[in-house]
């Protein structure tokens, strides 16, 4: 059980289901989400095995797991960034729609009672590409894209020779307007970002996030750059992106006490 904080009145429920039918089915430009899980001094990741940065262990627990799971079963689609896809590449992260439906069986059938594909699609994004191509495609069930600001023609042959649809914008860096066009020309309207400060720096300095969910672990980590990553890196934001907090919830439960928050971003 969790605690439903905002908004009032205080009430207990169920911590299963509490994202499920949270996003919306967009009437224009796709909706586009994302999730983090941070520590109270604003941790995302720290760098891990051959030198790729991970979810910090410190935090890391089935609570927060079960929640990014149901805001995955919800998507079209899964932005992430070409180090994350390598990950995935080399084993370290899993097919995540397979795993949620050994750990969940209450979700086995709900892509398919919303009408949706049987795995979201993996949207890649890098101003410059180095993907390991045929390992990401066989590791991901689903359409693999990876969108491109600039490229080679080494790149673009091992790309489609693996089966992975190669868009090539022309330019870079690429802007959170360009995802946006890119998702609505291919149907997919409920973008998932997991994963990239960078990634996210550009969705929030185009307007073209609609939504953030954070967990947030109530424990220091500390550590320093280049060890540590935080929630957005880029310049600073001008003027800054407001939230307004939808609804928030507390989770005392688990390991250790966190926090669910859901907020507005007013993407345009």
């Amino acid at each position: 059980m969790v605690v439903r904080v905002h908004p009032g009145p205080l009430h207990e429920r169920p911590l299963a289901g509490l994202y499920l039918g949270e996003i919306p089915e967009p009437t224009r430009s796709p909706f586009v989400y994302a999730n983090f899980l941070t520590s109270l001094d604003g941790r995302i990741a720290v760098r891990g095995e051959e030198g790729l940065t991970t979810v910090p262990p410190a935090i890391a627990n089935d609570r927060d797991w079960r929640l990014y799971t149901e805001l995955l079963m919800q998507a079209d689609a899964v932005l992430t960034t070409g180090r994350h896809a390598a990950a995935i590449a080399r084993g370290v992260q899993s097919d995540m729609v397979t795993l949620a439906h050994e750990r969940y069986p209450d979700l086995r059938g709900y892509r398919r009672a919303q009408g949706l594909t049987p795995h979201p699609a993996c949207v890649v994004v890098g101003s410059r590409l180095d993907l390991p191509a045929a390992a990401l495609k066989a590791a991901h069930p689903g359409a693999v894209l990876a969108v491109t600001g600039l490229s080679d023609p080494v790149t673009e042959r091992v790309a489609r020779a693996s089966g992975v649809e190669l868009l090539v914008l022309g330019h870079a860096p690429i802007t959170g307007q360009d995802l946006l066009s890119v998702l609505a020309a291919r149907g997919l309207t409920r973008a998932y970002m997991v994963g990239g400060p960078r990634l996210f720096h550009a969705l929030l300095a185009d307007h073209a996030v609609h939504r953030l969910y954070m967990t947030t672990a109530a424990r220091v980590l500390g550590g320093e750059p280049p060890d540590i990553e935080t929630l957005v890196r880029g310049p600073l934001l001008k003027p800054p992106v407001d939230a307004v907090l939808r609804h928030l919830t507390l989770d005392t439960e688990g390991p250790f006490t966190q926090t669910f928050a859901c907020y507005d971003l007013g993407a345009r």
